[in-house]
């Protein structure tokens, strides 16, 4: 998967890097960054500045064209593949009820996995567009940032797909997107989990077995044409033949509300990686008031939480290592603080690490978690978290908590910006 991606964001790039110089705008001024290809094919931003000297321009002209932008690349390429008609998906759809639907759904479910390690980068991401209209295009593809997945609503879905009457456009963004897909592909139960008076699935539960799986595949297959549709509108946002955000993010006149807007997307670390994915589900976060909250876990039906998780903090370190070029690292070791800068990556590392080590899934271990000793071990973990402990869970809350407390205090005063909505300015 991690070399597809590459070579994915490889070849997009070396693309997108050409249409730029075959492209124009006459409306751009002089002033403005130029991208041209190096010796070695990697963007050279010039912005008439000193050879070597440090420009947060350039940082963030480097984050958008050899990050975000493939990114975004990635994402259409894969969200479409998930969707296609000749697509694994689609062919698995045509399999069940035939000798090939066990082969056929191994692939489907592969599928989803790849493209959901996508999307969890471009979590990250969530800058301009992504944000816009209430992150309308981010939540149609990844909704778990607004909220627990709806699951009654998706068993609507796979009724009405059985009829021939689903408009996934009219469904709540809690019952689509990626999540919704999951719940139609890995819930192994079939039965719907409406209230008994709700009439839409009234009848779902006494349906044949063959008859529930089919109208689920084809109600996953209509969701997974709404997230392609929105990864697409979400590159074009940015691109140069379409809504062209990278020339309004890389403006020099706009830099600093960038360099803000990218710092509040790579808080996502915190607000939505700890706290959410792990500190709500746990029992940590205060807004989880029982010995710990399953129903707020990621992707519970799939037990691919950790993996989630740990292409969030792979993006994360990548946007702030600026991949092979300019990024936030640099930007610290130019104000003097290489320390910081260091601690950061090392941190980031260790929790890449740990999800590697780790044997039992999220859903598991918040389940394992039912009384006040259960409680007390948890917190001992993430208070320790270099230390083994079966609760893997609550010592990589701990081990991301170090990364997110250098972000609140180091992190924001070294680079000059605001602490994002939601984020603390505490240790919590």
């Amino acid at each position: 998967m991690k070399v597809f991606v590459f070579l994915a964001r490889f070849v997009l790039l070396s693309i997108f890097v050409a249409g730029l110089g075959a492209c124009t705008d006459s409306s751009r001024e002089a002033s403005d960054p130029i991208i041209s290809p190096g010796d070695d094919d990697t963007p050279v931003i010039d912005n008439g500045g000193d050879e070597g000297e440090f420009s947060t321009t350039d940082m963030l002209a480097n984050i958008a064209d050899t990050i975000i932008i493939p990114n975004y690349e990635t994402l259409v390429i894969q969200t479409q593949s998930l969707a296609s008609a000749d697509g694994s998906l689609s062919s698995y759809c045509g399999a069940i009820g035939s000798s090939q639907e066990a082969s056929e759904e191994l692939l489907a479910k592969d599928s989803w996995k790849a493209t959901m390690a996508v999307a969890q980068a471009a979590e990250m991401l969530a800058i301009g567009p992504a944000t816009d209209n209430g992150s309308a295009f981010r939540k149609k593809i990844l909704s778990y940032s607004e909220g627990a997945l709806n699951s009654c609503g998706v068993d609507e879905m796979a009724v009405l797909a059985g009829r021939d009457e689903l408009d996934v456009s009219q469904r709540a963004t809690n019952q689509r997107g990626l999540g919704g897909i999951e719940y139609l592909l890995f819930n192994e139960s079939l039965d719907h989990t409406c209230p008994p008076q709700a009439a839409t699935t009234a009848d779902w539960n006494s349906l044949d077995d063959t008859i529930r799986v089919q109208n689920r595949c084809k109600a996953a297959l209509a969701v997974a044409e709404d997230v392609a549709s929105a990864a697409v509108q979400l590159r074009d946002a940015w691109l140069q033949t379409d809504g062209d955000f990278r020339y309004q993010y890389i403006s020099e006149s706009n830099v600093g509300n960038s360099l803000q807007m990218t710092t509040d997307a790579i808080f996502y670390v915190d607000t939505g990686v700890k706290d959410k994915k792990l500190g709500i589900p746990l029992g940590i976060n205060d807004a989880c008031s029982a010995f710990s909250c399953p129903g707020s876990v990621e992707s519970p039906y799939s037990e691919t939480s950790f993996v989630n998780i740990k292409n969030n903090v792979e993006t994360f370190l990548e946007v702030f290592q600026g991949a092979s070029g300019s990024g936030f690292d640099d930007f610290i070791s130019e104000e003097g603080y290489p320390e910081v800068s260091q601690r950061i990556v090392t941190n980031a590392q260790a929790v890449i690490s740990a999800i590697d080590e780790v044997s039992t899934s999220v859903i598991d271990q918040v389940n394992s978690i039912d009384d006040s000793e259960d409680e007390s071990q948890c917190n001992n973990a993430f208070a320790n978290p270099e230390n083994a402990d079966p609760l893997s869970a609550c010592s990589i809350y701990g081990l991301i908590k170090r990364i997110t407390d250098d972000l609140k205090i180091d992190f924001v005063t070294i680079v000059n910006v605001n602490l994002p909505s939601g984020a603390q300015s505490d240790n919590d």
